[in-house]
């Protein structure tokens, strides 16, 4: 059908038209990866015989162990999964946080071995993971140890004084404002500190003592939160080996006593609609997209609206 002018009418798309075929799209992009990766796998899977073992990197700061106990179920739960080979590049994080994975990873161990590798640094919490291992390898050069607690505790109370600014507390509990930037620690408070610092290191020195086979009493000599070189280390008895990965690799072999070339497996990711909707909690650290497509909607609209408001008859 023509106009009266003769030209072809101009077709105009609904906005949830344009709605509809965005997330359509979204959702191809966010599933095709992941089809043409799992047909990738089965195919290497049936051309060659590979031992199945599950990857773990542990990097950066460790602030939360959802992300990692997550992987280390799925490892333990599944029967193709033959051990377990850590990762570890950081400085380490919350003693709460390394604690927790160590001691899932000593669970895991019961039924699979782990090997662990320090590539550049395993220090302090990411230690604390790393000696859950059957067997630590590290760089010669990587730093690991510094095996110890501390607390930080700024203090705002004398700017804040400069600018006038007071601060009055209403509390009850002696010790509930410890620690308070705006305040100053009495003998009392630091006190309560340090028995808190002392305890958290004496289950830290136990624990490393019974991983890795040490005289507890002897603890001043590798505990005295003094990082060592990978080297240094190997003479400490804080690692077992020195070498790369490929030597870590060697490591996995020998202990599930095989030949077979390694293949190694992530946990699965959460899938196109889980990473789309799922919350921080749910994905670890993997991060959502639930915010980045909130974002994108919101643009999407603002400039369909501008747009729709070009073309409509201004008024006076």
């Amino acid at each position: 059908m023509e106009s009266h002018n003769g030209t072809q009418p101009t077709k105009r798309f609904s906005f949830s038209t344009i709605i509809k075929n965005i997330f359509f799209i979204m959702l191809i992009l966010q599933f095709t990866p992941m089809i043409f990766s799992g047909l990738k796998d089965m195919f290497e899977d049936a051309l060659s015989t590979k031992a199945h073992v599950g990857y773990l990197a542990v990097n950066g700061f460790i602030g939360d162990s959802t992300y990692y106990i997550k992987q280390i179920e799925d490892f333990s739960k599944n029967p193709d999964i033959k051990a377990l080979l850590l990762r570890i590049n950081s400085p380490g994080g919350y003693s709460g946080s390394s604690e927790v994975v160590f001691r899932e990873l000593k669970k895991f161990k019961f039924h699979k071995p782990i090997v662990a590798f320090i590539e550049n640094t395993g220090a302090s919490g990411a230690y604390y993971i790393a000696m859950a291992a059957d067997s630590i390898v590290a760089s010669p050069i990587s730093l690991v140890g510094s095996i110890g607690v501390f607390m930080e505790l700024p203090n705002v109370k004398d700017l804040l004084t400069s600018w006038k600014i007071n601060y009055r507390y209403v509390q009850s509990g002696t010790y509930k404002t410890t620690g308070s930037m705006v305040k100053d620690l009495n003998a009392q408070e630091l006190a309560y500190l340090q028995e808190l610092s002392d305890d958290q290191y004496h289950q830290f020195v136990h624990d490393v003592a019974q991983s890795r086979k040490l005289n507890e009493k002897n603890h001043k000599i590798w505990a005295d939160g003094k990082a060592f070189t990978g080297n240094q280390a190997l003479k400490l008895k804080l690692v077992d080996k020195l070498g790369s990965f490929s030597d870590a690799l060697d490591e996995v072999k020998r202990l599930i006593k095989t030949k077979e070339e390694i293949k190694l497996i992530q946990a699965k990711k959460p899938s196109g609609l889980m990473r789309l909707f799922g919350s921080d909690d749910e994905l670890g650290q993997e991060m959502s997209l639930a915010d980045h497509t909130a974002s994108f909607l919101s643009n999407v609209c603002n400039k369909f609206s501008i747009l729709q408001a070009k073309n409509m008859p201004q008024t006076c």
